[in-house]
């Protein structure tokens, strides 16, 4: 009987282990990964990946590899807003991603190709100078004209 006792217990012990190591590996934080694409199903490297916490305010940022991808890992359980931003390509923006404990959650982004939203026109007119014959002009109060000598 008390082999028994002991059997179970080392049992026991070993199950509660086993249950710390796997509470352990999950962790308490998740992460978000992606693929970026263009409208061709082309991947697009160096586009800036930015994950924000509209709650807390937090936020991290993530460029895409050669192949397109980004991870942003670390991230408390809550939701967040999603944005990606390369040149050339509209800024698009993902609201609502959720992100649980030890959760690794697939957000893919295809990008759209902006199109010219503003035009900048400079114009001033021309100087006003006259570049054809050098003179100058000043001002004589009217004191000194009347002291002037007149012959």
């Amino acid at each position: 009987m008390k082999n028994a006792i002991r059997l179970l217990a080392a049992f026991s012990l070993c199950l509660s282990l086993l249950q710390i190591a796997y509470a352990q590996g999950v962790g308490t934080s998740g992460d978000i990964h992606g693929t970026v694409t263009d409208p061709s199903n082309a991947v697009v490297p160096n586009a800036t990946v930015t994950v924000d916490d509209l709650q807390t305010g937090l936020q991290r940022t993530a460029q895409t590899d050669a192949a397109g991808q980004f991870r942003v890992t670390g991230l408390a359980p809550a939701t967040y807003q999603v944005t990606v931003k390369r040149p050339g390509f509209a800024t698009t923006v993902f609201k609502g991603v959720v992100v649980g404990i030890g959760q690794t959650v697939t957000t893919d982004f295809q990008l759209k190709v902006s199109q010219v939203a503003e035009q900048v026109q400079v114009s001033s007119e021309p100087p006003v100078v006259q570049t054809e014959r050098a003179s100058q002009a000043n001002s004589v109060p009217e004191k000194y004209i009347t002291d002037l000598p007149i012959d």
